[in-house]
């Protein structure tokens, strides 16, 4: 790939992407950068793609002898929600409100067990399906081939909460997921694929009386893993 004069870019990647109006605003200074396609991303050993919010590849970029890396893309392989508050200028990494909320206010859906999850057996805690890249959560829900909880699960929320946290990963293949409430609005669409690692998620759930988590669409041979002992819901 050639080489490309950027300029303005590392500050429109670093902040996500705002608008036109906002880089003309007191305080952005214009710089030389490069896209350098010659760095590659690895992540507990194994190379990984950096994308945006559409799925397109993005590069690290090359300034004054340092390099920076889109933090949105960043985070979403690391499983950590980056979002912009244009009312403040702010860049939020981990909680949208800026602060993570209190530990007395987070139930994770393991500890809640069937008041959140019901009576059905669609998750399993076996040890032997119960680890992640060298991490065992105890107790999750999995669907592969050989071991398949169901197309979807459910959370009663039953209007008590505010938001779930839902933490998820394609152990194999991508998945695409929308969560759904009782009234069958769609609160949240994503795809999970085995490259982005851990990906987290955060619905807004406090006019619902349930939530289903669905798979609408799967690769042949995927498998789905999401943790419930770090999957929570907030008061």
């Amino acid at each position: 790939m050639k080489k490309k004069a950027v300029i303005g870019l590392m500050v429109g990647t670093l902040t996500l992407g705002i608008g036109t109006g906002a880089l003309a605003a007191t305080g952005l200074e214009p710089i030389k950068a490069y896209l350098n396609s010659k760095i590659s991303l690895k992540m507990n050993g194994a190379i990984v793609t950096a994308k945006d919010a559409n799925g397109k590849t993005v590069l690290p970029i090359t300034y004054n002898g340092t390099t920076y890396l889109p933090v949105r893309a960043v985070g979403t392989l690391l499983g950590t929600e980056i979002t912009y508050d244009s009312a403040t200028s702010s860049v939020l990494i981990g909680s949208g409100s800026g602060s993570a909320a209190p530990e007395e206010n987070k139930l994770t859906l393991s500890s809640l067990g069937a008041t959140a999850l019901g009576t059905s057996g669609w998750h399993t805690k076996d040890p032997g399906d119960t680890s992640y890249k060298g991490k065992d959560y105890k107790d999750v829900y999995l669907h592969t081939d050989s071991v398949k909880q169901g197309e979807s699960f459910q959370i009663m929320t039953q209007k008590k909460y505010s938001k779930l946290h839902l933490e998820l990963a394609a152990i194999t293949g991508s998945h695409e997921i929308r969560i759904i409430d009782h009234n069958n609005t769609t609160l949240k669409t994503l795809t999970v694929a085995a490259d982005r690692g851990l990906q987290s998620v955060d619905v807004d759930v406090s006019e619902a009386d349930f939530v289903f988590v669905e798979i609408v669409d799967e690769e042949p041979g995927s498998s789905l893993f999401v943790p419930l002992t770090t999957s929570y819901l907030t008061k």
